[in-house]
């Protein structure tokens, strides 16, 4: 039986000044780090931390949006984000593959779309389709069948005719293009009638797929999320429950719809969807979804971001109904481009469960890089510490992605037993512009000033922050 999620809890020290020189730095042996961000979206990389909290920052819906809407008889019944955008640098255009349905009769019932964009905002659906369509002669049916394919582009595959990877529904895909596609059964899933996610993680696909997980106290369907894995995407293993909601979200009243996970760094981020259904005898359909965020290092094992906060809901109801006032659901991945997350996203006017006929469409909302939580003052009148547990990583330069004006944001660095490096100290630290988003850290003046090029390079190293005001979102030690 799979446990229930539960929520992480911080070891939390009061600290003002850090702790006493010599206090051994918690963690055991050394983390190694990659070179990319270092995000705190768990105490995975926190030794200890007082006087700060998680901060879930909400992405800014586009004001153009809904960005792709129902124009053609094919897309009549539904468009929706059952899929993925990609930016490809060659040729420079922004890649959609989305699901539509023209008839609940219909057979294929639904089908895998496709649009390209040149700048992510204005979409054109070119009738690149060769799928014999009835009463279609163009279209943009790039797979018939299906119920929308998470695509994955992997260049290093040696076969030419599998560039381009899909899964979903009951589908596998190939692709040389991302326009022509060759179908196989996926069967390891069963039943899988939601938004399916595939990464590669640590030399494996991860597929995240829906699951009926058994509930004889419940009278219907109870959604859960499963993985099933792959070494070469062809060969899957059973779907099995890694996720399930708890007590404390609702249980059995709310569920997870699905989970669309990406590589982001050291770490798997997820997009949670949460249908809350009202309580109401027998309802298994009629509620509302909202996203989490969520977070996992091994791909198995999932933890709740920022104590289950909201991160992206159905704009409010107000004196005009917005065009996602009812039901979102992400994309199978995200986007980052440019320092900006691009989250993209199916927007209806109807909660799920209320009735059929909804205008549907695909809108986006943005974040700045890495910004997902910020960690801020607890209490304004302190300082807010984080220490890292000691740190094995090479690079040159280390960089903080904050909102701090100078001396607010303090950095000094530790050796294994907690001293802190001569030439390293707090009181050296000068942050120094490096763009929009982030601070170079140097310590001490521009004639003998020190980078993290000067740190020894035989030991761990544990990072110390004082934060008095702003916000910290992440750091990263640079080649």
């Amino acid at each position: 039986m799979v446990q229930p999620m539960t929520t992480l809890v911080l070891a939390v020290v009061l600290l003002l000044a850090g702790p006493a020189l010599g206090q051994p730095v918690r963690g055991g042996s050394a983390v190694a780090i990659s070179n990319g961000p270092q995000l705190f979206l768990d105490d995975a990389l926190v030794a200890r931390m007082t006087n700060l909290k998680r901060q879930i920052q909400r992405p800014r819906k586009h004001p153009a949006n809904p960005l792709i809407t129902q124009e053609f008889p094919w897309e009549k019944r539904t468009v929706q984000v059952y899929g993925t955008i990609l930016y490809e640098p060659k040729p420079r255009k922004f890649r959609c593959w989305y699901l539509a349905s023209e008839d609940p009769d219909a057979k294929p019932e639904y089908y895998m779309c496709y649009a390209e964009s040149t700048d992510g905002i204005r979409w054109t659906k070119p009738m690149v389709g060769s799928a014999k369509m009835a009463g279609h002669e163009r279209h943009n049916v790039v797979v018939p069948g299906g119920h929308g394919l998470c695509v994955l582009k992997t260049p290093d595959d040696p076969d030419l005719q599998r560039r381009y990877k899909g899964l979903g529904g009951d589908t596998l895909a190939f692709s040389p293009d991302g326009v022509r596609w060759s179908i196989e059964p996926f069967t390891a899933a069963g039943k899988n009638d939601t938004g399916s996610s595939v990464v590669f993680w640590k030399g494996r696909y991860l597929a995240y797929v829906r699951n009926q997980h058994p509930d004889p106290n419940w009278p219907g369907v109870m959604r859960a999320v499963a993985l099933s894995t792959s070494p070469d995407f062809r060969r899957w293993t059973p779907k099995k429950t890694i996720l399930l909601t708890d007590e404390r979200d609702g249980y059995p009243w709310t569920q997870p719809y699905g989970l669309e996970v990406s590589v982001y760094g050291d770490q798997l981020i997820g997009l949670l969807p949460v249908l809350t259904l009202d309580r109401v005898k027998n309802n298994n359909s009629r509620g509302t979804i909202t996203v989490q965020l969520v977070v996992s290092r091994d791909g198995t094992r999932w933890h709740r971001v920022a104590d289950r906060a909201t991160f992206l809901a159905p704009t409010p109801v107000g004196a005009k109904r917005a065009w996602d006032s009812g039901t979102i659901f992400p994309a199978t991945t995200l986007l980052v481009k440019d320092d900006l997350i691009r989250i993209y996203y199916t927007g209806v006017t109807r909660r799920h469960g209320e009735g059929k006929g909804a205008p549907k469409g695909i809108g986006l909302a943005t974040l700045p890089a890495d910004r997902f939580v910020a960690l801020v003052p607890a209490d304004a009148a302190e300082a807010g510490v984080l220490q890292t547990k000691c740190l094995s990583v090479a690079g040159s330069d280390l960089l903080v992605n904050a909102d701090a004006t100078q001396g607010n944001l303090r950095v000094e660095l530790l050796d294994r037993a907690g001293n802190v490096l001569r030439g390293f100290e707090r009181d050296r630290c000068r942050l120094v512009r490096h763009d929009a988003l982030r601070y170079r850290v140097l310590w001490g003046g521009d004639a003998s000033a020190r980078s993290w090029r000067d740190v020894p390079k035989d030991r761990p190293i544990a990072l110390r922050f004082h934060l008095r005001t702003g916000a910290l979102y992440a750091f990263q030690v640079t080649k």
